[in-house]
């Protein structure tokens, strides 16, 4: 990933580290610094933030690990100061698949927490209080405190925690999964209200989550309701007919004076109501310069070109055009062309049903 450290591939899945992870050990030593502290205490300190990001490694291992049970790869694990980003290709949509994989993470934590805890044990620390400030000074005691703190700010059930995800898939036995995850981004918002509030007048840090949580909530929502929106619209729902076409007879200095009336890129050909092909700005300029004029445009026409049949969803409509380059894709049914597509007017129709998301009850 951009502006990240590639530092491995455990189990097939590749794991990167932020830059800005240097910028969180410069901090961290600087405070061993201003506390007075020697080299052995950095060294120690820097050495428990490796362990602490070991744990939080582990947790999106278990989301990950998790989701290949059910065919989801995952694309990377991406390490931030603020914790573990694990991108998967997508969520389950089943609900009992999603409770599996939002579970994964935290349970992980408490498997950790557990054998820190046995380790304390069996190591004599009897005075074990997990209240103080977790300084590094005492690294099972301190660990087994971080992977607590990890597993009950997770479980809290807003997005984008697991908490929120897994009251989603709960949420989703009784109801449709654009409504659950409505009720689950409600209930997010209303405690992200609440920690905004307490954090204005006891805890800065509160209010950063309340804020945090209250953007992931809402764009959670969003998402998904884009989502479901997307399995009931297919290619001619978003196609226009409204477009500049020339004829498989013109020449090349006809298609130049279209393209620079229209400032397009792409020109559909045609013969009669039957689709012909693509003729792109770049070979109709070549043309020109080799003084080809009137050199007839069926010479320039490009192969391969991707099209589209009018009953394919849009979902997968948008899958295909992260794979190509085109400006322009025929929908075609049985031979003739029935309209296009454009990056331009596709986005608009995204942008639409993003501001005024609908839910299917």
């Amino acid at each position: 990933m951009k502006w990240s450290l590639y530092i491995g591939k455990p189990a097939g899945i590749k794991v990167f580290i932020h830059w800005t992870f240097i910028l969180l050990v410069i901090w961290l030593s600087w405070m061993h610094l201003q506390l007075g502290h020697g080299l052995f205490e950095i060294i120690t300190g820097l050495f428990f933030l490796a362990l602490l990001f070991a744990c939080v490694t582990l947790h999106e291992f278990g989301h990950a690990l998790a989701a290949r049970q059910y065919g989801i790869d995952t694309q990377d694990i991406n390490l931030l100061p603020i914790g573990g980003v694990a991108r998967l290709e997508r969520m389950p949509e089943d609900p009992r698949q999603e409770l599996v994989v939002a579970a994964a993470g935290p349970a992980v934590n408490v498997v950790i927490a557990i054998v820190l805890f046995l380790l304390i044990i069996v190591t004599g620390q009897s005075q074990l209080d997990i209240s103080h400030h977790v300084t590094g000074s005492n690294f099972l005691s301190d660990l087994l405190a971080i992977n607590i703190i990890l597993v009950l700010f997770n479980l809290i059930p807003a997005f984008p925690m697991d908490g929120g995800r897994m009251l989603r898939a709960l949420l989703a036995f009784k109801m449709k999964r654009a409504k659950a995850t409505q009720v689950a981004a409600s209930v997010g918002q209303l405690l992200a209200i609440g920690f905004i509030l307490f954090g204005l007048f006891y805890n800065p840090f509160l209010l950063f989550i309340g804020v945090f949580v209250f953007l992931g909530a809402g764009a959670e929502s969003r998402q998904v309701s884009m989502a479901e929106s997307m399995k009931l619209i297919s290619a001619k729902d978003v196609m226009t007919g409204n477009f500049q076409s020339i004829s498989l007879s013109a020449t090349v200095a006809q298609a130049t004076s279209l393209m620079l009336e229209n400032q397009s890129s792409e020109l559909v050909v045609t013969n009669g109501d039957q689709f012909a092909g693509l003729v792109s700005y770049r070979s109709v300029i070549q043309a020109l310069q080799e003084g080809k004029s009137e050199q007839p445009i069926i010479d320039l026409i490009q192969e391969d070109v991707k099209s589209f049949e009018p009953n394919l969803l849009l979902a997968d409509v948008i899958d295909a055009l992260q794979l190509e380059d085109q400006t322009i894709y025929p929908v075609i049914e049985n031979g003739k062309l029935r309209g296009i597509i454009t990056n331009s007017n596709l986005n608009k129709i995204l942008l639409d049903k993003q501001a005024a998301p609908q839910i299917q009850d």
